[in-house]
């Protein structure tokens, strides 16, 4: 006489989505973390409510909100799958298996990771990394990033981090103005000189002044540009004196495209941040060797 044997479990797939659906901000984010159709999201769900036979969720005019039974049974499981997920993922990592996936500022991997990145390989041939580049954390959010430099201080809710190095601006400009007028030597001469300047990080030329005690005369709006790199030619080509971070700048000025005007030196009143998407990515070998190859590299800007 054959005998059937009832699973006890539900399938981890489904347990996966529940999980991520009461992490997201609806079933349709939840099913984008994980690559699928909000149909088929919607069918792991589903499948788990019959297998328990109980309704998870509460779904009323186009609304999705946790049932009290479906609270309870979060509490329950969701340590245990975090726990599996975190073995796992450490596993991987531990045998090469996966890569770190890193988001980063465009300026920022032109300015200073990119030129760097050999010698985090030769010194850690071990890791395999990838870069996406962006400004916004929420690749962390979504699982489609392990680790992000953020330029913060902001809003990175219950994200472990980590403050890499404070953000100080210098002035710089063309060995020789395009205009044909002499460089200014201080704070004294901006006021005759174009200012050039970026959208995002907003405020950094009020902030920098600010922070320079400047008392001069009033200054024309700068000309803005729509990212670092684009002011920073800018400024190569004699167009005006910007506003920079060593961090970034620093190839050309060894270069001799940009020179630092005087001495003048001043914190921008934000950081640089390394952002991990959880603990478990944060306890991550390969996010340790990272990590510290970064806090070493940056120390001499700080």
């Amino acid at each position: 006489m054959s005998r059937t044997i009832r699973r006890q479990a539900p399938p981890l797939e489904a347990i996966e989505a529940f999980i991520l659906a009461t992490r997201s901000a609806s079933f349709r984010d939840a099913a984008d973390r994980l690559a699928l159709s909000p149909s088929a999201f919607s069918r792991r769900i589903q499948a788990l409510e019959a297998f328990v036979g109980v309704a998870l969720f509460v779904r009323s005019k186009g609304t999705v909100t946790l049932s009290r039974t479906g609270e309870r049974y979060l509490r329950t499981i969701e340590p245990a799958i975090d726990s599996i997920r975190r073995a796992t993922v450490d596993l991987q990592a531990e045998r090469g298996g996966m890569a770190l996936r890193v988001v980063v500022p465009q300026s920022f991997a032109l300015g200073w990771l990119l030129p760097n990145l050999a010698d985090f390989r030769q010194k850690h041939p071990d890791v395999n990394v990838e870069l996406r580049i962006g400004r916004d954390i929420d690749d962390l959010r979504r699982g489609h990033a392990d680790v992000a430099i953020y330029v913060g201080p902001g809003d990175i809710g219950s994200m472990p981090a980590i403050r890499l190095v404070p953000i100080n601006g210098i002035l710089v400009s063309a060995p020789a103005l395009a205009s044909g007028d002499p460089l200014p030597t201080g704070l004294s001469d901006l006021a005759r000189i174009e200012r050039l300047a970026i959208y995002r990080p907003e405020g950094l030329w009020e902030r920098w002044l600010r922070n320079m005690k400047y008392d001069g005369a009033p200054l024309e709006p700068p000309t803005y540009y729509e990212a670092q790199f684009l002011m920073f030619e800018a400024a190569a080509a004699g167009l005006g004196v910007a506003i920079v971070t060593p961090i970034l700048a620093h190839r050309l000025i060894e270069q001799g495209r940009l020179v630092q005007i005087g001495t003048c030196q001043a914190p921008l009143g934000i950081d640089y941040y390394l952002v991990f998407a959880d603990e478990a990515v944060q306890r991550r070998p390969d996010a340790i060797k990272f990590r510290n190859w970064m806090s070493e590299g940056l120390a001499r800007f700080g």
